[in-house]
């Protein structure tokens, strides 16, 4: 993790830090480098004889895994947005862009296999393969039409409980499989060019591989030739162990095409025996996105791209997989983050896209240093073994990459002769690499040197350095080499190449083009208006849904349609990880003070004081079994008012009729909640002082493991409060810190923005915002006493009891609308703060028209220069506390 402790005197020395770093210096040999700071240098030697010319051993470019529940909201972009969507395909998949090569989906079962579910395509034995569930084979299928060359792969976490509880597991599972094929083109055209034969990152089958081989190469009358699909084994965390197998079984070693590890630059001798001498390939075939929150941490470590799980840390994981490893693919796991932010390793991600309603995306950092691959080397390169070299170490959570000095990849193209070499400077001092090169046709041709860094000032954007082009150099004929020399700024990724990008220039849209789902918004699950195949297009997944435990899909009933959950107790797979109970999650993170009204209805069950259904508001952590508050009902009339897991009330209803439709509604104004049934109000409760308050979130339905059934959603304002939030980061420029904080900037994914500040006594920080009121959030582990002075008025005490991740530690309301400041001392004990939401202020609601389609290229590009993203501005940002009140409770029974 990224940890810093700041005292006040360090803004200042921070800018000073930030503007000594200045664009680097590149020269040919034997003139002068004009940075006299450069004490560092290294050579690096570029000669083609060391090529790298076994075809199992070149570059295979970038891959991606969909899975998890990661792609689950393009679905919504594709059918609100469907000419964002194809902007989006066109980033991941497209030569303007990541450009990936190879996509793995997960094959689903039902079960969350870490940010969400993915729904299986065979719940039975005899029912038919159904690849529209979930979002994975439209994806590959839309994929391929932007990049026909893109190979397919599928891997399972679990699978579905038929298989498990087969007499004969193989041939279930070869069903499941051979059936998953079969549908796979008759559906969308899709062939296969791999499987994976193992289930992920769990001990291997060998005999299983095996026997799925031999069947896929005995297959006649396929649709394509199935035997010519490759076997992927290994697939485990952090070893090579399925290599010693395959020296163990010569059987073993004929049918497995490709080996992969997750989250491990390096591999075994034995694992490079197989590439060198069994002409296997090696993939690092789960791998990390970058995870920082560079719009904020540049701030702090002057950058945004510095540290464990950041920016440069998965270059350098890219980089070392060659040298250290002898793997050639690169598959992010997530390439775009299409999930709603607070699920399990959210802030991972290329590419954020979890606003559907309004088209809003982002290209975060790691896309940025994506395209230093992307754009100048190209799959089928040759890696050139002389010029390929990491240093770095295993460290922090086992999978990052720290201490590296000197990393670097350099690759060919054997046709041409054209080179990138591509080099990460992650030390606090520039580095002058003198590059020698010989052997390539293009030796001797000018270079481009192209670089993304961190900007010049605290007070410029973010991303103001992002992937731009500093220099043109021409070698120096130097002995039969030519020879330049290169001084790479710290922390910053350049790319060296004779290659020219067709694209030159990207960048970000407003914040203000995120609107906000505006409330009231209801959804009677029929689509009236939207295309006729609407739902059958898409699995029958209701719009805007992400599932985090079983899975919810609308039907057609007698009574109309309906979103019914789908999976049973007997039917549930077996775990991988951890699932929840049924539960999908949907709307917009920023709803605050607003109501959730649904009708549900009970599927006749054997125990009816286990069989419930749910509504809940203010969701925030798909991570967590459950989240928000809730109003929770038994199919025996017994109910409970949740918040998170806890009971705040329950009670139970006389007369019930557990046949009948009910009518549920849950309610939250500020930190009163109210729970109702059937129009009654059977609960109100007021969170007290010394308890957390859970902050703006989204909607959700609960349902036990049973088939209940779903109608009239709708989620409301409530009248006379603040319906909507705007969110800050305690990282945003609306923070001021004064003290001795330690600002972790790299912690858990529970955090907002992964970021977390710590203080104590003595220590202070002042917020600005334009609203009407602000709340603090982040997980206090001790009691704490805050002063608070708003807009320089009189300091008041706050006691701060223990919160969670995310929860609201303490907040103000009835602020006048417009522009304040307050600032929040630690007047006794420790504190800690996330973020921030502030009520009132300005809420964009109505989306701007898209932007039109530019590029620095001659000719016409898909891509528009603006697409989605941004931070917050300091003018419109917020901070939040306030005393909580006293607690009430008002019960009503009947």
């Amino acid at each position: 993790m990224t940890i810093l402790k700041r005292s006040a005197s360090m803004v200042s020395a921070l800018v000073m830090m930030i503007s000594s770093a200045g664009a680097y210096n590149c020269s040919a040999e034997g003139t002068t480098v004009n940075d006299s700071n450069t004490n560092n240098t290294r050579e690096i030697v570029i000669d083609g004889t060391t090529a790298q010319l076994k075809e199992n051993m070149r570059y295979r470019g970038a891959g991606m895994v969909s899975a998890n529940n990661s792609s689950r909201l393009l679905l919504d972009y594709k059918a609100e947005h469907p000419d964002v969507y194809e902007q989006i395909m066109e980033y991941m998949f497209g030569k303007e862009g990541i450009g990936i090569t190879h996509l793995k989906l997960e094959m689903g079962a039902d079960i969350n296999s870490s940010s969400g579910t993915e729904p299986s395509v065979m719940r039975t034995e005899d029912e038919k393969a159904d690849v529209t569930r979930g979002a994975a084979y439209q994806l590959a299928a839309d994929a391929k039409k932007i990049n026909p060359d893109l190979t397919l792969d599928m891997l399972w976490w679990s699978e579905p409980k038929w298989v498990s509880d087969a007499s004969d597991v193989y041939a279930a599972r070869y069903k499941w499989y051979k059936n998953t094929l079969d549908a796979a083109y008759e559906t969308y055209g899709l062939e296969f060019d791999y499987v994976s034969a193992v289930q992920n990152e769990r001990g291997a089958d060998p005999e299983w591989v095996k026997y799925l081989s031999s069947h896929l190469k005995s297959e006649k009358g396929t649709p394509y030739d199935y035997s010519k699909i490759k076997i992927v084994g290994g697939e485990e965390v952090c070893t090579w162990g399925f290599a010693d197998r395959m020296y163990e079984d010569s059987e073993l070693m004929n049918v497995v095409d490709v080996v992969g590890s997750h989250y491990t630059s390096e591999s075994t001798e034995n694992a490079q025996k197989l590439a060198y001498e069994e002409n296997k390939e090696l993939w690092f075939s789960e791998a990390s996105s970058p995870m920082a929150y560079a719009q904020g941490t540049y701030r702090y470590d002057g950058s945004g791209l510095a540290g464990i799980n950041g920016t440069l840390d998965i270059a350098n994981r890219i980089i070392g997989m060659y040298p250290n490893g002898k793997m050639t693919l690169y598959e992010y796991q997530p390439v775009v983050s299409a999930y709603y932010d607070g699920a399990c390793y959210c802030q991972k991600q290329l590419i954020s896209a979890c606003d559907p309603w309004s088209g809003y995306y982002m290209l975060d950092s790691g896309f940025y240093m994506s395209l230093h691959f992307s754009q100048f080397i190209e799959k089928g390169w040759a890696f050139v073994d002389s010029g390929c070299y990491s240093d770095g170490k295993k460290g922090g959570d086992g999978h990052a990459i720290v201490d590296a000095v000197y990393s670097y990849m350099t690759a060919t193209d054997t046709e041409t002769g054209d080179y990138s070499t591509v080099i990460t400077n992650t030390t606090s001092e520039p580095i002058q690499y003198d590059l020698k090169v010989s052997g390539l046709d293009k030796a001797s041709s000018n270079v481009s040197v192209w670089e993304t860094r961190g900007p010049d000032s605290i007070d410029d954007s973010y991303d103001e350095n992002y992937f731009k082009k500093t220099e043109d150099i021409t070698p120096t004929e130097n002995g039969g080499a030519y020879t330049y020399s290169v001084t790479v700024k710290p922390n910053s990724i350049v790319t060296i190449s004779t290659v020219t990008p067709e694209r030159t220039e990207y960048k970000n849209a407003d914040e203000s083009e995120r609107t906000v789902l505006k409330l009231p918004y209801s959804d009677d699950f029929e689509y009236a208006g939207y295309p006729e195949n609407y739902l059958s297009s898409r699995g029958n997944a209701p719009r805007y849904t992400t599932d985090q435990g079983g899975a919810f899909e609308v039907e057609k009933t007698d009574k109309g349609n309906m979103l019914v959950q789908q999976i049973t107790a007997d039917m549930k797979a077996n775990e991988w990880g951890y699932t929840p109970e049924p539960v999908t999650t949907f709307g917009d993170d920023r709803w605050y003070n607003y109501s959730v009204n649904v009708d549900a209805a009970f599927a006749t069950s054997q125990d009816a004081g286990s069989n419930y259904v749910g509504a809940g508001l203010r969701y925030t952590l798909g991570c967590n079994s459950y989240s928000g508050y809730w109003i929770k009902l038994y199919e025996n009339g017994s109910w409970e008012l949740k918040a998170n897991d806890s009971t705040l009330s329950s009670g139970n209803i006389d007369g019930f009729d557990g046949t009948a439709s009910h009518k549920l509604k849950v309610e939250a104004v500020n930190n009163v909640i109210r729970g109702y049934i059937d129009g009654n109000m059977v609960a109100e409760y007021t969170v007290n002082e010394g308890e957390s308050l859970i902050g703006a979130g989204r909607a959700s339905l609960f349902s036990s493991y049973n088939k209940n059934s779903f109608d009239n959603f709708s989620a409301e304002p409530v009248e006379g409060s603040d319906t909507y939030v705007t969110r800050f980061d305690e990282t945003d420029s609306c923070f001021t810190f004064e003290g001795n904080w330690e600002h972790n900037l790299m912690s858990s994914f529970k955090n907002y923005k992964r970021t977390i500040s710590d203080g104590a006594e003595g220590d202070s920080f002042t917020v600005s915002f334009e609203g009407t009121g602000f709340a603090l959030s982040g997980e206090t582990r001790e009691n704490a006493i805050l002063g608070v002075s708003i807009d320089g008025g009189d300091e008041q005490l706050v006691t701060v009891s223990r919160t969670g991740q995310r929860e609201i530690s303490c907040h103000f309301e009835g602020l006048s609308e417009g522009a304040h400041t307050a600032k929040v001392t630690i007047k006794s004990g420790k504190y800690t703060i996330d973020a921030m939401q502030v009520t009132g202020g300005k809420i964009p609601f109505e989306k701007k028209k898209p932007a039109k389609s530019e590029s620095t290229k001659s000719g016409k590009s898909k891509l528009p220069i603006a697409v989605g993203a941004g931070i917050c501005a300091a003018a419109a940002v917020g901070a939040v506390i306030y005393g909580i009140a006293r607690k009430k409770r008002k019960e009503n029974n009947d």
